[in-house]
């Protein structure tokens, strides 16, 4: 891989960063929802 340059890249790696970053979007969305959940006090059971 030391002898690829950094504009060539395979298919899957374009992709690969478009669901990383989707996933890490999702990810810090639910923690807002249920943070936002247990500071109004409608965790339930979780809290």
């Amino acid at each position: 891989m030391a002898t690829e340059s950094g504009s060539e890249r395979e298919p899957w790696y374009h992709w690969g960063r478009r669901v990383l970053y989707a996933e890490m979007l999702i990810a810090v969305l639910v923690t807002v929802f249920s943070l936002s959940l247990a500071f109004m006090g409608q965790a339930g059971y979780i809290a």
